[in-house]
C-alpha cells in the first residue's frame, strides 16, 4: 500500500512538473513584486516644517511626503520621539536642515538617505563639532557682528529669510530626488521638472517683490531691532541693518539703569522708531524695555524660525517683510504679495 502510494506520487510529480515549476516561479515573483511596491512606496521624510512645505512643493502629487516635527514645535529643544524615530529608520530619504537648526536630528546625520540643506550645506561649511548644548547657547545669543555667524563662531542657520538661499535649497532638493528616487512612470518625472521651475520662478518673484517692498522704507529708517539676530540673512539681502538686543542684555532678565542706558543710546544712534518682537505675546523684559526707551513695539511679530502656525514658507515671507516695511516706515503691497502666495498654494 505503501509502496502503491510512493509511486502514485512519483508519477503525479512527474505528469504534473510543469504546473508546479509554474506556481513556484509565480510564489518568487509575487515574493519579489511586493518587496519591490515596498521598496517604492517609501515616504521621503522632511523634518522641518520649512523643508516640508519646500519639498511638498517640488515633488509629485503621488509621492508620499511626511513631515516629522510639528510647526508648533521648538526645533531647537525638541526630542525624537520613538515613532519619529521609528519614520526616520523607514524613511526613503530624509531631509533636513541640520544639526544647527534642529540638534536632535544629529544622530541621524551619518544616514546614507539623510540630505543636509541647511547653512553647512549651502556654504559648504562642516559644524560636527558642535554639541547641542552649544548650539542651544547659540540660538539664544545671537550676537556675531557678521551677519551670517552666530555667538562662539558657529554660522547662522536662518538662511531661508533670504529667498535666493531657498533656492539654492531646491536645487539640492531637485538633485538628489532625480539621483535617488525612482518614479513609476514618466509623467511624474516630467512632473517633478516642472514643479522645480515654478518653485524656482515663484522664489525669484518673492526676490524682486521683497526688493520692491524694502525700497519703500525711508532711508534713515532701515534698521531691524529684534532680540536675536536672525533677520540677517534678511537684512544683508536688501540692505538693511540689525541690531541684537541681547548684544547688550546678554542672558539677565532684568533691566539695569545702566543697560537701558546703553540701548537707549544705540537706538538714538540708528533713529530706531520700533522694537520687532518674536513671540506673542512680547516678552515682559522686551515690554520693559521698550516702556523705559520710548521706543514702541511693532504691532506684529517676525517669524524668525520657520513658519506661522496656517500657511507656507511664502505667506510667513510675506508677512514677515510687510511687518517690517510697514513697521520702519514705509508702505507694504499685500495684495501683489498674495498673487505670490496663492501660486505657492496652488503647488500643494
Amino acid at each position: 500500500m505503501l509502496n502503491f502510494i510512493v509511486l502514485s506520487g512519483v508519477k503525479f510529480l512527474r505528469k504534473n512538473s510543469t504546473s508546479i515549476s509554474f506556481i513556484f516561479s509565480s510564489l518568487f515573483f509575487l515574493s519579489a513584486a511586493n518587496h519591490l511596491v515596498k521598496s517604492s512606496s517609501k515616504e521621503i521624510v522632511a523634518v522641518e516644517p520649512l523643508i516640508c512645505d519646500l519639498v511638498k512643493a517640488m515633488v509629485p502629487p503621488s509621492q508620499s511626503v511626511k513631515c516629522l516635527i510639528d510647526r508648533s514645535k521648538d526645533l531647537h529643544t525638541i526630542k525624537i520621539s520613538p515613532s519619529q524615530a521609528k519614520s526616520l529608520k523607514e524613511a526613503n530619504q530624509i531631509y533636513t536642515l541640520g544639526a544647527e537648526m534642529t540638534p536632535s536630528i544629529r544622530q541621524w546625520l551619518n544616514n546614507p538617505r539623510t540630505l543636509v540643506l541647511g547653512v553647512s550645506a549651502i556654504f559648504n561649511e562642516e559644524h560636527n563639532d558642535h554639541s547641542e548644548n552649544n548650539h542651544n547657547e547659540e540660538h539664544n545669543d545671537h550676537s556675531e557682528i557678521n551677519h551670517d555667524h552666530h555667538h562662539g563662531g558657529g554660522l547662522d542657520p536662518h538662511i531661508w529669510h533670504d529667498p535666493n538661499n531657498i533656492g539654492k535649497i531646491a536645487d539640492l532638493i531637485f538633485e538628489n530626488i532625480n539621483k535617488n528616487i525612482t518614479f513609476k512612470n514618466n509623467q511624474n518625472k516630467k512632473a517633478l521638472n516642472e514643479r522645480f521651475i515654478s518653485v524656482k520662478s515663484i522664489l525669484e518673484d518673492l526676490n524682486q517683490w521683497n526688493k520692491r517692498q524694502v525700497a519703500k522704507i525711508p532711508s534713515d529708517q532701515k534698521t531691524i531691532v529684534s532680540k536675536h539676530k536672525a533677520m540677517d540673512y534678511f537684512a544683508n539681502a536688501y540692505g538693511l541693518k540689525t541690531i541684537s538686543l541681547l548684544d547688550f542684555l546678554g542672558h539677565s532678565s532684568s533691566l539695569r539703569p545702566r543697560t537701558i542706558s546703553k540701548v537707549f543710546s544705540e537706538l538714538e544712534k540708528n533713529n530706531v522708531r520700533v522694537i520687532f518682537p518674536e513671540q506673542s505675546p512680547p516678552s515682559k523684559l522686551l515690554r520693559n524695555l521698550s516702556l523705559q526707551t520710548s521706543t514702541p513695539l511693532a504691532k506684529e511679530i517676525i517669524y524668525v524660525d520657520g513658519l506661522m502656525p496656517k500657511g507656507n514658507l511664502i505667506s510667513a515671507a510675506i508677512h514677515n517683510t510687510c511687518t517690517i516695511v510697514d513697521s520702519l516706515g514705509g508702505k507694504c503691497n499685500k495684495k501683489e504679495g498674495m498673487k505670490i502666495i496663492n501660486r505657492w498654494d496652488s503647488l500643494n
